[in-house]
């Protein structure tokens, strides 16, 4: 049962209305073209391991949670593209949709793909991703004294992602692994009758939130940024943001429109307080209009 499904991203959504209201002409108009592509791709690749689920026969009861986003306790953020649950355990996957030859450098952690034209590229260590994912969720389930265990992988969603030196022994396979990879654990892992699996996963639905707020452009772990002392900064690595507001407020006007609210404002860029979104919007370039609860803000052109 799909308890949480899948569904286009925010940067999606966004990307999608800037290019609609671009000129082909404009000069920003391809770099936008090519981010919103490697967003469609990442989400059809999910959405062709999704569609490998069904060719499985699953024990019973399941459930499945897709793209499921929540903050630690440390205030960083956790974003995992499938969360399966079932009798025997608990698989989260790290989907990717990657070609070229793959390679990994356990020591350094190093996760580098070579294209056709022999250009070498730096890439997001999943692996990493993947132990941080697991370590909250193992974590939780301590918490609330479930004994489940936590398996976890990376999931390569095209057969154009070719797996090269450095992967043996590392929890990844292709998309037409699933079937073989869950069986095995299936086998491996004796079920765990007194788990209420359902309860489980409306706990995890109750932590489930999308996030809202300005990513670190630097962290590779999704951080979100705080604002103090008038700055947007990364709690993690320390990076001062100076445009995160003004590059916000352009998303805001391109999917919500020009007209903008306290409360409105508050909802799209994550802040609680309508004191502090009072003073912010008093420094974006805004016409206002009315007064106390009935202000308005207008986007200027």
């Amino acid at each position: 049962m799909i308890l949480l499904a899948r569904q286009p991203s925010g940067s999606q959504k966004i990307l999608e209305v800037v290019l609609r209201r671009l000129p082909q002409t404009h000069n920003n108009y391809a770099y936008y073209g090519e981010r919103l592509s490697r967003v469609q791709a990442g989400l059809a690749g999910e959405q062709r391991v999704d569609a490998e689920w069904l060719e499985i026969d699953l024990p019973t009861p399941h459930y499945f949670l897709h793209d499921f986003q929540t903050t630690n306790s440390y205030g960083s953020t956790h974003q995992m593209d499938t969360i399966f649950l079932c009798p025997h355990f608990l698989l989260i996957l790290e989907i990717k949709d990657i070609t070229g030859n793959l390679s990994y450098d356990v020591p350094f952690a190093q996760f580098t793909r070579t294209t056709l034209d022999g250009t070498v590229e730096g890439m997001t260590d999943p692996f990493v991703q993947l132990d941080r994912h697991v370590i909250w969720m193992k974590k939780l389930l301590l918490r609330e004294r479930i004994e489940l265990p936590v398996v976890h992988a990376v999931v390569l969603a095209t057969k154009n992602g070719i797996l090269t030196k450095g992967f043996e022994g590392q929890p990844i396979f292709h998309v037409k692994g699933l079937r073989f990879h869950l069986q095995k654990w299936i086998e491996h892992y004796q079920p765990r009758e007194r788990v209420d699996l359902l309860q489980l996963a409306n706990l995890l639905l109750s932590l489930h939130t999308k996030l809202k707020k300005e990513v670190c452009p630097q962290c590779v772990n999704g951080q979100r940024l705080s604002y103090h002392y008038k700055k947007w900064t990364c709690p993690r690595c320390g990076l001062v943001d100076d445009d995160a507001l003004v590059r916000t407020l352009e998303d805001y006007r391109l999917l919500v429109g020009r007209q903008v609210t306290n409360r409105s404002f508050r909802e799209f860029f994550g802040i609680d307080s309508p004191d502090l979104a009072y003073k912010l919007l008093q420094q974006l370039p805004l016409k206002a209009e009315g007064v106390k609860k009935h202000r308005k803000y207008w986007i200027k052109e």
